[in-house]
């Protein structure tokens, strides 16, 4: 958490006024945390159990108050720009969404071998089983304009990792405009996602979302 305060301290340089909502999702210890969000007059929602990145992502989204609502992880993996490039492809244009795209940028350069070809070959997988081009679905860095909340998070039904993949399709299905920005490495924080773990998960799921 302690990398949340300078990103948020650069964007208000930057003239952007920022809402900032934290969702705990089942972490027991909350002492440190509670007192970190109060201090800084940020939002915080707990979940009592584990629930899942999807379900985490949502109960941000629908809380946020703004007109355009990103999210990204507490450690703030990518640069600082990179969200920066988000939101003024938002200004400049009538976008629904964006997604940030790591193969854009150097990211994978900085990261092993084995998850370079692991990552690409779930993300060839996942463009078979959705019969289209799905883009870098499992970036953690996504906008959204208010008005498409409503399509993308009140009706989705996945509360893990899968879940990028139905907010894309969603969005896509229903005509939304959705562009891509490069997502630039900036720290080698932990993935929370395992590929041997939690790769077969997320293809079922991503089976069921194409033919639901």
């Amino acid at each position: 958490m302690r990398e949340l305060p300078p990103f948020l301290e650069h964007l208000n340089k930057a003239g952007h006024l920022v809402e900032t909502i934290v969702v705990n999702d089942g972490a027991s210890q909350t002492d440190e945390l509670n007192r970190f969000c109060s201090d800084r007059n940020f939002v915080l929602i707990h979940h009592e159990r584990n629930r899942g990145k999807g379900a985490a992502v949502r109960s941000g989204m629908l809380a946020a108050s703004k007109d355009i609502r990103m999210f990204t992880d507490a450690d703030i993996p990518f640069q600082y720009e990179s969200a920066e490039n988000m939101l003024r492809l938002f200004e400049a244009d009538e976008v629904d969404m964006v997604t940030g795209d790591r193969r854009q940028s150097d990211y994978f350069v900085n990261t092993s071998w084995i998850r370079q070809l692991g990552t690409r070959v779930f993300s060839a997988v996942v463009n078979i089983i959705m019969s289209q081009r799905m883009g870098d679905t499992q970036c953690g860095m996504k906008g959204f304009r208010a008005r498409c909340i409503e399509i993308v998070f009140k009706q989705s039904s996945l509360n893990g990792f899968a879940a990028d993949i139905e907010w894309i399709h969603r969005a896509r299905k229903r005509g939304l405009m959705v562009r891509t920005v490069p997502a630039e490495f900036r720290n080698a924080g932990k993935s929370s996602v395992v590929l041997w773990k939690h790769a077969l998960p997320m293809l079922l799921d991503a089976i069921k979302i194409r033919f639901s």
